[in-house]
């Protein structure tokens, strides 16, 4: 699950000593199990934090970025990668 952090937050810590950083847009994705974890919080009920279940909007093949460290595969229209700029290769159909 993506999770929106409040502005100026840099990451968010579970009591059983797991941390999740923030990224850029100040968001983290949080494991299954700590979901109820957060939507029983007073943070989420509150608003402070937002967790919301994330959809994607996918194909059956896609592209590899292998210039990004560990290697991105984006959707199969991208043909440059969004976050490093490197040209994409068409994944290899099993």
């Amino acid at each position: 699950m993506r999770v929106a952090l409040p502005p100026g937050c840099t990451g968010i810590d579970f009591p059983d000593g797991r941390r999740y950083d923030a990224d850029r847009r100040g968001t983290v994705q949080v494991a299954d199990r700590h979901v109820d974890t957060i939507q029983k919080s007073w943070y989420q009920g509150s608003g402070v934090i937002v967790a919301r279940e994330q959809h994607h909007l996918g194909t059956r093949r896609g592209r590899w970025c292998r210039s990004c460290q560990p290697a991105r595969l984006w959707n199969v229209w991208t043909k440059i990668c969004g976050r490093c700029g490197a040209a994409t290769t068409l994944e290899e159909s099993t």
